[in-house]
């Protein structure tokens, strides 16, 4: 069979883009492969995957000073931020599993690496699973090393390869579908072999990472192969002209592949020609990929959505329940110090609320109360301060502190679905306005959810509302639960079944970020902008035009002319 002719494009209606402003740290994509891996089973290699941690350098607890930076980080316990997928029977793995981190300058940021054989297929529990062994580095340590790459030894053999390589900000997509014809038959007279693909960029030291594999097609030397959109940022950082290798393996169920021929290239002549050569052993040529589909997606960026004039609307939830404390004692959470010096809520408030405003439109918004008694009766949601807005940071701690003079009872439970059904209410009535209107929801909190079934239920309803939720712990309590509602490790299922169709919760610790600013605006900041493209690219809303004189003006023609 001839490969097709040319081929296909799809037309984009998305050609906007926004240049970034600079800050004081730099986004980091990290890459990860083993060699050498102990052998932990009997019949067969290694099936290695890899947990990756972040320690953040500890500092003073609030109110005890300025925050001061350990030298070292090795004693911090880790966050998991992801795992690598598995790479099965495999001593010498490349794990397409990366991690974005933010580099920041001056700290002392240590990821650790521990290493396992998967035993228990699928199974989360790593004591189901053989341990290989750790690895420490400090991210200054890579960003240091030739080439941004360095390698640790396990303790049971084999070491791990840690590369890093700095982001650029391209969100764009590349879609791509191939067919092969004609490849290298290497199952002998009697079978036919089962490609994929693997598709590797070189780095700076003239080695190669894989970033991205295919899926399998079962005996067949002619295979198609499904449409895939892959990140332009993970498949050659924005550079088109980035030597790329599309390698076609022979897939077999003990992991050993075997290679079918490679072709080099690069993004601009995947979108320039219909088809490629495929190279075997001593520059043989074996078969043909055809390029039926390569198009670039423009993927907007929340600041197009801004510039174009989408609102954004922040609403503010406090707890006011008896957990906090009695609020005339001095080292209760509530407690407002007669020389000013705030507590734990108004210095969350001044802190987060400063970052969040800048999302608003108009820095108006509702301010809301939940769990104490006013008037005798216990409510879930009520108006903080004389308004139904106040205007800035300020105007919410003027409210906060006229709440208590007003005189309330701090009491409970701490329900959290009352608070969440207002904000849906409030989101729906400004897409009644204007189609690009989104929702910001800042609840400051200090423990225990008491209806979590229902506020999880609200959540997976408001995953198809224009609604983002920010949920900022306050004091020391064990925040633990939190992560039940954070959907990193997965979507959330109402009791009804429904699958959250969207992440659009993140959960801030406000004592680990408290002496940090920047950090602590990274934190709460982090996910807003991807929840806002996520529901908007959803129903295919675009970006409206900037408005006329918009800094944008000049960026476009670059923009749409670069490919």
């Amino acid at each position: 069979m001839d490969p097709p002719p040319a081929c296909r494009r799809r037309e984009n209606r998305s050609d906007y883009s926004v240049p970034f402003g600079g800050a004081d740290y730099q986004t980091i994509e990290i890459f990860l492969s083993c060699r050498g891996l102990r052998k932990m089973d009997l019949l067969s290699n290694t099936d290695a995957f890899v947990v990756f941690g972040l320690c953040a350098p500890e500092t003073v607890p609030f109110g005890q000073g300025r925050g001061r930076r350990r030298p070292t980080a090795s004693a911090a316990t880790p966050t998991e931020l992801g795992r690598t997928e598995v790479v099965r029977d495999c001593a010498d793995p490349e794990f397409v599993t990366s991690f974005r981190v933010e580099y920041h300058f001056g700290e002392v940021q240590e990821i650790v690496l521990d290493v396992f054989d998967e035993d228990v297929r699928g199974s989360e529990d790593l004591r189901k699973h053989d341990f290989l062994g750790t690895a420490r580095v400090t991210l200054g340590q890579i960003m240091g090393s030739y080439w941004n790459c360095c390698w640790r030894d396990l303790k049971t053999g084999g070491r791990i390869i840690v590369r890093a390589e700095k982001v650029s900000e391209e969100e764009d997509r590349l879609a791509l579908r191939v067919n092969g014809f004609g490849l290298k038959n290497k199952d002998g007279i009697f079978g036919k072999s089962d490609p994929f693909l693997a598709v590797s960029r070189v780095n700076g030291d003239r080695s190669w990472t894989t970033v991205w594999r295919s899926e399998v097609v079962m005996d067949d030397l002619s295979p198609k192969f499904r449409e895939s959109q892959i990140q332009l940022r993970k498949l050659c950082n924005g550079d088109v002209d980035r030597p790329l290798r599309i390698e076609i393996f022979d897939w077999n169920r003990n992991g050993v592949h075997q290679h079918m021929g490679l072709v080099e290239t690069c993004v601009r002549e995947i979108m320039t020609r219909p088809s490629f050569e495929v190279m075997y052993k001593n520059k043989k040529k074996k078969g043909t990929l055809a390029v039926e589909i390569a198009d670039v997606i423009r993927v907007p960026t929340a600041v197009n959505y801004i510039l174009g004039g989408c609102e954004i609307s922040l609403m503010v939830a406090i707890d006011f329940t008896g957990s906090n404390g009695n609020p005339f004692e001095p080292g209760t959470l509530h407690y407002r110090d007669p020389d000013g010096i705030p507590n734990e809520y108004q210095a969350a408030i001044a802190a987060v609320g400063d970052i969040i405003q800048e999302y608003d439109t108009d820095r108006k918004f509702p301010v809301w109360g939940f769990g104490a008694r006013t008037d005798g009766a216990v409510e879930h949601c009520f108006r903080v301060g004389s308004h139904d807005e106040v205007v800035g940071v300020k105007g919410i701690l003027d409210a906060y502190e006229e709440t208590f003079r007003r005189g309330i009872t701090l009491s409970g439970p701490t329900l959290f679905s009352p608070l969440l059904a207002e904000a849906r209410r409030q989101v729906r009535k400004n897409s009644e306005r204007t189609e690009q209107s989104y929702g910001v929801l800042l609840i400051l909190t200090d423990g225990i959810i008491d209806d979590m079934d229902l506020t999880v239920d609200q959540i997976c309803e408001a995953s198809d509302e224009p609604l983002s939720i920010v949920v900022v712990g306050v004091g020391g309590a064990d925040f633990s639960g939190m992560d039940k509602l954070d959907g990193d490790r997965g979507p959330l299922i109402s009791y009804s079944g429904k699958l959250c169709s969207r992440d659009i919760v993140q959960f801030v610790p406000f004592r680990k970020y408290s002496s940090n600013v920047s950090r602590l605006a990274s934190e709460t900041l982090a996910e807003i902008p991807d929840q806002l493209v996520q529901y908007f690219t959803k129903r295919e809303i675009l970006p409206n035009y900037p408005v006329q004189g918009s800094s944008l003006d000049g960026e476009e023609k670059t923009y749409c002319s670069k490919y």
